[in-house]
């Protein structure tokens, strides 16, 4: 018996340059499928899977062709090109969506030629690293207990630029970041201010701390960082607005990012479901098997799931492209911005419950043998546990209520909270 583990649905690149991101990717699925296996085992970053996407060229698709990346720009692209990683290892993908998430908005702020605003940061340089392979991004955001307007990270004014003091947690890609790009809280003589800034990794008193130790996600990399009396240079930090406020304007980067991020649930679902095909076939699976009323249901099911998180997902990246390939950063509305950050908690939510659909079928059909440690399955059912954490409102219930309150209009809605 023979089962085709290639669908016609699956969703592909739109462009030549997302063809050619995605091409690079598959002929190191191989090596990332083996690595994925080791780094999960040993609870380590997977920094050779990293640097074999760098030097391929991975890491700098969002980056302008004529500065040496390969010039992806539609959202659709990236997020299929991270879903192709996570087939392999999604701990990868995690790792590098956040640093391609940074440099897609990069590029966007330069080819609207929005960079000429006060507070102009160097995106135009930025970009230039990374199309020569010389930057790799970790967004170094999170903070324990800490809403993103509300941070304790700071920045002092000084006489020679600002005084970074903190910790960041969950910054994937930490141990092989060049550069780290953080949300904080700028304290100078007229006020406080919400402020982003990038630090090189090479910055006196910046420590990035081996302790990840999640139940999934292992190679990610996704440990803590310190900041003791980081001195960054004036035009290093870009004062973003008032501090301590909701603003709907900045819902727009994180629907964004968030969107994208389900290209790595949708991979590791895609994974799970050949595993278990694969399995069907393998000796002693033969016809008696397949052929029962209980294999058909749980096959048919995993392939609805996949069908519903394809199709939302797809959909929703169309949505975003359209607005996205059009506009300058930040120049919509804020019920705009609302309704972007609705529909990337919606999809998110589509993706998470039908990946993990996808897995628990996939266990079920392929038997005990996936409840061992070192087997795919018993990783992504690991790694598929995070979807719940990663959108942009979490724990689920803040992102029941943004959800519901953006729908009936009420203040949490309107004002952006979660």
């Amino acid at each position: 018996m023979s089962i085709s583990l290639t669908l016609n649905s699956e969703m592909q690149p739109a462009t030549a340059s997302g063809e050619q991101a995605v091409s690079a990717v598959t002929k190191l699925q191989d090596l990332l499928a083996e690595q994925a296996e080791a780094t999960d085992r040993e609870g380590r970053f997977a920094r050779e899977s990293v640097e074999a996407l760098a030097d391929a060229g991975v890491f700098a698709a969002a980056a302008p062709a004529d500065l040496g990346g390969l010039g992806v720009e539609r959202l659709h692209d990236l997020t299929v090109l991270t879903s192709r990683i996570a087939r392999a290892d999604a701990s990868v993908a995690v790792a590098f969506y956040m640093h391609t998430a940074l440099a897609w908005y990069f590029a966007r702020v330069v080819r609207f030629a929005a960079d000429g605003e006060p507070g102009y940061l160097p995106r135009a340089q930025w970009l230039e690293a990374i199309g020569a392979r010389r930057m790799l991004l970790c967004s170094a955001v999170a903070e324990r207990g800490a809403d993103y307007w509300n941070l304790a990270t700071t920045a002092t004014a000084s006489y020679n630029g600002w005084v970074v003091n903190g910790r960041k947690i969950l910054a994937s890609l930490s141990p092989s970041a060049t550069h780290f790009y953080c949300r904080l809280k700028a304290v100078r003589g007229g006020g406080d201010h919400l402020a982003s800034a990038l630090i090189p990794a090479t910055t006196p008193g910046l420590h990035v701390e081996d302790d990840w130790q999640g139940l999934g996600l292992r190679g990610s990399g996704s440990g803590s960082v310190l900041f003791d009396e980081c001195v960054v240079p004036d035009d290093a930090l870009l004062v973003r607005g008032p501090w301590g406020k909701r603003d709907p304007g900045m819902l727009e980067g994180r629907a964004v990012s968030g969107m994208g991020l389900n290209g790595v649930y949708l991979g590791l679902a895609e994974a799970a479901r050949d595993h278990a095909l694969r399995a069907l076939t393998a000796r002693g699976a033969g016809r008696d098997r397949t052929s029962a009323a209980s294999v058909k249901y749980a096959v048919a099911e995993m392939e609805t799931a996949l069908t519903a998180a394809r199709g939302t997902l797809t959909t929703a990246l169309q949505d975003f492209d359209a607005h996205l390939m059009l506009n300058k950063p930040q120049v919509i509305t804020d019920d705009m911005s609302r309704a972007m950050m609705k529909e990337c908690q919606l999809v998110s939510a589509v993706v998470e419950r039908a990946a993990t659909q996808v897995v628990d079928h996939a266990m079920r059909l392929t038997g005990g043998a996936s409840y061992q440690a070192r087997h795919p399955l018993a990783r992504a059912h690991r790694d598929v546990r995070a979807a719940a954490f990663m959108p942009p409102y979490s724990p689920p219930e803040d992102a029941v209520d943004f959800v519901a309150d953006t729908t009936l209009g009420l203040p949490g809605g309107r004002d952006g909270a979660g």
